[in-house]
């Protein structure tokens, strides 16, 4: 069983551009992210999946001097971009998450995986989570007829939604929490997710990967961090980026 991990990252984000590369804990966001998906257990590779858009160099050359690897490929078809990032590698299963959610769970992940491999779905998301902490697992086949077959833009750009919108033709799972999840957005936005999650790496005392009862006790103890983000409104899959 072969499980590759792929993270989609761009500097062109419309609401905070460059937010990849924002400085969290005195490292880049989006190093964070690949190494949450590092630590998953049983991963064998995790690579990149960046634009083509010459103001990607910069981005490129972080994850590469990290001793990531790299996939270049359309900026709005982030479908073709993630598949094609991973195809390479012949998975079973791919993982896929996004530079903007520097404290994915690798256990949470771990059980995501288990409810494809054991349970046979071809989709696990993350529902019942807060955003930020859990990725999105799928069978490569499923991946694959996605890539194959979408023409919705925004099928495209936010990779999964053709499986997930078609339960009458995949199985979608969950692999939701058996105990309520820390309230809280741990994902990256605006600048206003950017100080909250700055505000959590500086209360971890390590740079990651970080787990859900890390969470759970920082915002225990200071419940006013939630409010950095609170206001902020999280853009539905349909929303394609103009």
């Amino acid at each position: 069983m072969t499980v590759v991990a792929v993270v989609q990252a761009r500097m062109g984000s419309t609401r905070l551009p460059g937010k990849v590369l924002s400085l969290v804990g005195g490292k880049p966001l989006i190093l964070w992210s690949l190494a949450a998906l590092r630590a998953v257990a049983g991963v064998e590779t995790v690579v990149a999946a960046v634009t083509e858009d010459p103001a990607d160099d910069p981005l490129v050359d972080v994850i590469e001097d990290a001793g990531y690897r790299v996939h270049r490929g359309p900026t709005r078809d982030v479908l073709t971009r993630c598949w094609d990032a991973v195809a390479p590698y012949a998975p079973d299963v791919v993982i896929r998450a996004t530079a903007d959610n520097p404290f994915v769970d690798p256990h949470v992940v771990e059980g995501q995986i288990e409810r494809v491999v054991v349970a046979g779905f071809d989709y696990v998301g993350t529902a019942g989570w807060p955003l930020g902490i859990a990725a999105e697992v799928a069978r490569a086949e499923a991946l694959s007829a996605a890539c194959r077959e979408a023409v919705d833009p925004a099928e495209r750009e936010h990779v999964m939604p053709f499986l997930y919108a078609r339960p009458d033709r995949f199985r979608i799972g969950s692999a939701a929490p058996s105990t309520p999840p820390p309230p809280g957005r741990f994902t990256v936005d605006t600048s206003e997710d950017l100080a909250f999650v700055r505000a959590i790496a500086l209360r971890l005392g390590h740079d990651g990967p970080v787990s859900i009862g890390d969470l759970a006790r920082i915002v225990a103890a200071e419940p006013a961090l939630l409010d950095l983000n609170r206001d902020v409104r999280q853009k539905r899959w349909q929303e394609v980026e103009a």
